[in-house]
């Protein structure tokens, strides 16, 4: 199996292993069988039967997660698995994802053909995207967010060194399913807030 290979199938074996933290009977469980639950539900979804695991049947189906959806997949799964508060406050979580969904608004349109701007080719390379993606972090940080620049980081590096099969930076920042989760969040946020602003 290749590097990225095993990447990629991580990255949906822990959509899975979060799916089944979430059942009730794993949820009574102790901390030792709970990580011995992590342990092996990890070799079951990896583990091919006919070629295919339930892993790579999910990487069939949406592709490869981003190195933001994983480190997100992760806190999740920490949190659940060791029963404790996330480790970001939720404005920083809000930070993000608001990020995320401008960012799914401004890619993907005009990845699927909407005009002849194509924002997702700078995400082959080049200084100017790397240059704004520190300012945006030296932004973040001085406005108190650090867990912006913590993903800029991991996906930065991730994709110096080809963590993942595509060469694309954007590919490393964002994914589908996150822009769909993010776009959602980020717009039912919005209409809380405002129809509470109505009422008062």
């Amino acid at each position: 199996m290749l590097f990225t290979d095993w990447t990629g199938l991580s990255g949906l074996a822990l959509v899975l292993l979060l799916f089944g933290l979430r059942l009730p009977y794993v949820q009574g469980l102790d901390g030792k069988r709970r990580m011995l639950f992590i342990g092996l539900g990890y070799v079951l979804v990896m583990f091919p039967v006919a070629g295919w695991s339930l892993a790579g049947w999910l990487r069939g189906m949406v592709g490869d997660l981003s190195i933001t959806s994983m480190l997100l997949l992760s806190l999740a799964v920490y949190a659940r698995l060791f029963k404790v508060a996330p480790k970001w406050e939720p404005r920083e979580r809000s930070a993000l994802l608001g990020f995320l969904a401008v960012l799914a608004l401004l890619l993907y349109p005009f990845a699927l053909g909407l005009g002849s701007l194509d924002p997702y080719r700078s995400g082959y390379g080049g200084v100017g995207l790397l240059l704004m993606l520190s300012l945006l972090a030296l932004w973040a940080m001085r406005r108190g967010f650090y867990l912006l620049p913590l993903v800029f980081a991991l996906a930065v590096t991730g994709w110096s060194f080809n963590v993942l099969e595509s060469t694309n930076l954007w590919d490393y920042l964002i994914d589908a399913p996150l822009a769909i989760y993010a776009l959602w969040v980020t717009l039912k946020v919005n209409l809380l807030y405002v129809l509470r602003s109505k009422r008062a």
